[in-house]
């Protein structure tokens, strides 16, 4: 693969991890553009790069495939300046990483020429974050830029997958799910656990490789076989024995109940249902 000549607007978490990344890959990035100036440390450890402040004002300041990494509310608006400021832009790739929009947001640049798509890493940043290994990307757009994304996914050792426009709303609310909630569920283990006078860091340093052993049970195997524990054994009495621990706080047992009738549907899905889970059902209603 040809590679092409790399522009970044927007080097916040996103766009600091793609010049870093790219650059580690041996892509040319030639220019990135932001509202201020950028870290000293940043422009020292990319001499190669152009850093400017401020938006594009001319096609020619511009790579052949440009990111967009601003916040979700700036996109547009960014894209409609820059389609004010350089007017054509043929040949131009142009790709926003943001996981709720579409490549439409994008409208103005594919009608200044520009072919368009949104590339978004299914990851939680991190500011010093170096690579892009492991990660998975949905992305849709041009078919054009769709192509050169995957083969560029592939130098970051990284996985991508095509979306229909349609489903990205709900591709992203189930990774807030997956990755927000899983914060959300790793702090009301923890305040079980403080109820039998565990601190809350013994019991989230211990209940985090648990937590981890468990992701690597879904991966490799899925939900209906990763679902171990009293619910899916069918334990009716360890089950009642929460719950009678738990009537004391209603919040806590309500989420204790609500995500336990989850389980039994994966079980019943999986045909693992048994008269001990009838019995759990109606403790759990």
């Amino acid at each position: 693969m040809k590679k092409p000549r790399i522009s970044i607007i927007g080097p916040g978490r996103v766009g600091t991890a793609l010049l870093k990344a790219l650059s580690n890959q041996n892509f040319e990035v030639i220019t990135v553009f932001s509202r201020s100036t950028c870290s000293e440390n940043l422009i020292k450890s990319h001499p190669e790069t152009h850093f400017k402040t401020g938006l594009p004002s001319h096609s020619n300041e511009l790579g052949e495939l440009i990111f967009i990494t601003v916040s979700d509310d700036a996109i547009i608006p960014v894209a409609e300046t820059i389609a004010e400021n350089t007017q054509e832009l043929v040949g131009k790739f142009l790709v926003h990483c943001s996981g709720t929009l579409t490549s439409e947001a994008l409208k103005p640049l594919k009608e200044n020429g520009a072919m368009v798509a949104s590339f978004h890493p299914m990851k939680a940043v991190t500011p010093n974050m170096l690579s892009f290994k492991g990660t998975w990307f949905d992305m849709e757009g041009d078919e054009a830029v769709l192509c050169l994304l995957e083969n560029i996914a592939d130098e970051l050792e990284s996985n991508s997958f095509r979306v229909d426009k349609e489903a990205k709303p709900f591709l992203h609310m189930s990774a807030v799910v997956a990755s927000n909630y899983l914060v959300v569920l790793a702090e009301i283990a923890s305040v079980i656990a403080q109820k039998g006078n565990i601190s809350a860091k013994i019991a989230l340093k211990a209940l985090a490789p648990l937590m981890e052993n468990t992701l690597e049970n879904v991966r490799e195997l899925g939900t209906e076989e990763a679902l171990t524990g009293p619910i899916a054994r069918g334990d009716v009495e360890t089950v009642r024995d929460h719950i009678e621990r738990l009537k004391e706080d209603e919040e806590l047992l309500g989420l204790y109940k609500s995500l336990g009738r989850q389980a039994l549907l994966i079980l019943k899905r999986d045909q693992r249902f048994s008269e001990n889970h009838l019995e759990i059902e109606t403790l759990l209603s």
